[in-house]
């Protein structure tokens, strides 16, 4: 299984904090899709050396974006995102975030709403901002419905969520909204008239370890693909101290984890598990000192088993 990979961005920074880090991956990590389209960008922010004290000012003291995230304590990673951006926005001297989360309504049907409105100081204009982080396995059956059509998919561990469908609708219908006419009352009261349009979708692909494949158009090379396997293979192929790493702490690696298990161990838990119709989990390998040296997703033997 491949190894985590240190970069000369959020992972080198030598963060503390379990927050403070993920913060660090959320807003700094490269993003896994370029996505590039006419008036719609990638977001991208650089790590400058402002942006680096900052967060080690905030690694010494997270109480603000601890208090920022109690507020609306997030129960699914992608909110937990969403938020970590949040304050990013509001707290960044190039930035003001404007407003979050606003829905758009027309005739009392909600056509959608807002991830973010920020004001973008250097380029003196305000920015529509839509968010996503996504953590997609490889699978050798195609999707027939894809457009354009492929020779395999990409899906989440509910095999529901599909890497084309989210770029579909991320693309096609959230990018879009400013451009609907029942958002302009909403976009002139919040001055924010005519936004820039960004998308950001961060995460990871993981490819099949038996049958490696191709990533998709538009991935970013710049991050290695992941692997996943079968339980039965990951079995017979692992040693050493595993976790299972529990859906909201996906973003930055594990770091001085409390608890690990031997391979084995964690391989019993995981039949258990599946046996009851459990996904595909997320599992890092620890060293001595309980730090993530890699990670994998291990499914079920008979994943993906799709039904659509």
């Amino acid at each position: 299984m491949q190894e985590y990979r240190t970069r000369k961005t959020p992972a080198a920074l030598g963060l503390q904090h379990g927050k403070v880090r993920d913060l660090a991956w959320a807003c700094f990590a490269p993003p896994m899709m370029h996505v590039e389209q006419a008036g719609i960008t990638t977001a991208s922010f650089p790590l400058t050396a402002a942006r680096v004290a900052w967060l080690q000012a905030l690694d010494r003291d997270p109480s603000s974006l601890m208090h920022w995230l109690s507020a609306r304590p997030a129960t699914r990673l992608g909110l937990y995102f969403e938020q970590l951006w949040q304050f990013f926005l509001q707290q960044d001297s190039e930035t003001m975030l404007i407003a979050n989360n606003v829905p758009v309504r027309d005739a009392g049907r909600t056509l959608g709403e807002f991830d973010c409105l920020y004001w973008c100081r250097r380029r003196e204009r305000p920015v529509h901002l839509e968010l996503a982080v996504k953590f997609y396995l490889g699978c050798h059956a195609p999707c027939v419905d894809a457009e354009p059509p492929a020779a395999y998919s990409w899906l989440g561990p509910n095999t529901i969520d599909r890497l084309d469908r989210k770029l579909q609708r991320l693309t096609q219908h959230q990018i879009q909204l400013s451009r609907q006419p029942a958002a302009q009352p909403v976009l002139d009261a919040l001055h924010a008239a005519e936004p820039l349009r960004e998308i950001l979708l961060s995460g990871q692909l993981f490819a099949p370890l038996a049958a490696p494949l191709q990533p998709p158009a538009g991935y970013n090379h710049a991050l290695p693909l992941g692997q996943w396997l079968p339980l039965s293979q990951w079995r017979s192929t692992s040693s050493g101290h595993w976790m299972i790493i529990p859906r909201l702490e996906w973003l930055a690696p594990v770091r001085t984890a409390p608890t690990g298990h031997a391979a084995q161990q964690l391989a019993e838990q995981l039949e258990r598990r599946f046996g009851s119709g459990g996904r595909p989990q997320l599992l890092a390998a620890l060293d001595e000192a309980g730090n993530e040296r890699s990670r994998c997703f291990v499914a079920p033997d008979s994943w993906p088993n799709l039904q659509n």
